[in-house]
């Protein structure tokens, strides 16, 4: 995930996204070097993600609000797996934008807080953490255009009121991706404020505070300083995570953020992922953040669309030559990550259909459930994003008095098609454990 890169450029047609995209993918093939190639083709995968982006939200936007959100993504349904986080990401920015820009017209008065628990239920659950992805870049890109000259005391109640509105808002949830979108536009809309915001934030709410520094850090990828194809790039983004973001867990949920949109707009081309962990410093290489990152991009990208072949082969990318120091760092900082998220996924899926949750009207009952702030945020002693989210809809499925996950449960390959051979047992072993335990 967007994460939510459209919002980046609201000044490019689609028509100029499209000449850039072809652009970069053409000097992608004439390029005479494979790093060079490789660069063109990252540059090309986030315009990509920009246009698909721009495109829904264009469409969300000419539909007009009178459309109910549950109808517009079934029109918008996206026949290629790959387009669909950006497109629902897309659709639910513009539908937020709509809404507003409506209720501002309509004198001025303030469209209903709970909105989008009204239409809930119609919602696919397979499109509830893009379509909140999205309509958080609104709420945050409304709330620091309002607040841009605001002085100190306002901005700090303009802050309290969008936290809670923000969990007013949500599903039950999935608050951390509307909260996470603060750090996102602050950083790129907004930088000279953003230590500010930030600093508020702390003495605020403590999950919105981790949150924020997870979205600056996804930010920080999509910074125009960033997008040319040029050498040395990845250095350029871990020293701006050093840079910017404090030491500890600040600078942790950072260098999430950052995996995280690496992850989510190269899943097609795992070697631009291969590129940033050869360039990694130590202190990354020691650094439970971006793991994080990596473990929970896959998660919320097969929440979305579980059967993604690109994702199945992302799966089965392994750097060369076997056994060297490129390889074990993959085993170790990517596929761990990456199939413990889904190894967990699975065992949450079982358990819900032990306790009758997979039945009935509403077959994915489990993931609306499920908590997402720790897929936003790095906590202290917690290795991985998946098992600790996934453990909390495990709870709720079995209830007090539900059966403990069955210990072949946890097959992560089930509904991600044909994904080759898995991280080995090991690596996964903890969060399985983890979340059987609490179930």
């Amino acid at each position: 995930m967007t994460g939510a890169v459209g919002a980046v450029a609201p000044v490019f047609s689609l028509a100029a996204l499209a000449a850039l995209r072809r652009s970069a993918v053409t000097f992608a093939a004439a390029s005479p070097r494979p790093r060079g190639r490789l660069r063109w083709r990252e540059l090309a995968n986030k315009l990509d993600a920009f246009e698909i982006f721009r495109h829904a939200e264009m469409q969300a936007r000419s539909a007009g609000r009178a459309l109910p959100l549950a109808a517009l993504v079934d029109l918008a349904d996206e026949p290629v797996p790959y387009r669909r986080l950006w497109r629902l990401e897309g659709l639910g920015y513009g539908h937020a934008e709509e809404r507003a820009a409506h209720a501002a017209h309509a004198a001025n008065i303030a469209e209903p807080r709970g909105w989008l628990a009204a239409g809930a239920a119609e919602l696919p659950a397979a499109s509830l953490i893009a379509l909140h992805l999205g309509i958080g870049l609104s709420l945050a890109r409304r709330l620091l255009a309002a607040s841009a000259r605001a002085p100190a005391a306002e901005l700090r109640r303009a802050l309290a009121a969008y936290v809670a509105g923000c969990r007013e808002l949500a599903l039950p949830g999935h608050a951390a991706p509307l909260l996470e979108a603060l750090g996102f536009i602050a950083r790129l809309r907004l930088a000279r404020r953003a230590g500010e915001v930030a600093d508020e934030l702390a003495r605020l709410d403590e999950e919105a505070h981790a949150c924020f520094w997870h979205g600056l850090g996804r930010a920080l990828y999509f910074l125009p300083r960033h997008a040319p194809p040029w050498p040395g790039t990845p250095r350029r983004l871990f020293a701006a995570v050093t840079r910017e973001a404090p030491a500890g867990e600040g600078r942790e949920n950072a260098l999430a953020g950052l995996a995280w949109a690496v992850t989510l707009v190269n899943l097609r081309h795992p070697r631009v992922l291969e590129e940033l962990l050869a360039s990694q410093p130590p202190w990354v290489a020691a650094s439970p953040g971006f793991a994080h990152g990596i473990g929970a991009a896959v998660f919320v990208w097969h929440d979305c669309t579980p059967h993604d072949p690109c994702l199945a082969a992302w799966r089965r990318h392994r750097p060369e030559p076997a056994g060297g120091e490129l390889a074990c760092r993959w085993e170790r900082q990517v596929t761990g990550p990456a199939e413990q998220a889904l190894a967990a996924a699975a065992v949450a899926r079982a358990v819900a259909g032990a306790r009758g949750l997979g039945r009935g009207s509403d077959p994915d009952r489990f993931r609306r459930a499920v908590d997402l702030g720790e897929l936003f945020r790095v906590r202290p002693g917690v290795a991985t994003a998946a098992g600790a989210a996934v453990a909390a809809v495990a709870a709720t499925a079995a209830g007090p008095a539900g059966p403990t996950a069955p210990a072949g449960s946890a097959e992560p390959a089930g509904d991600a098609g044909t994904a080759g051979p898995a991280a080995p047992a090991e690596p996964t072993k903890p969060a399985l454990v983890a979340v059987a335990g609490r179930a």
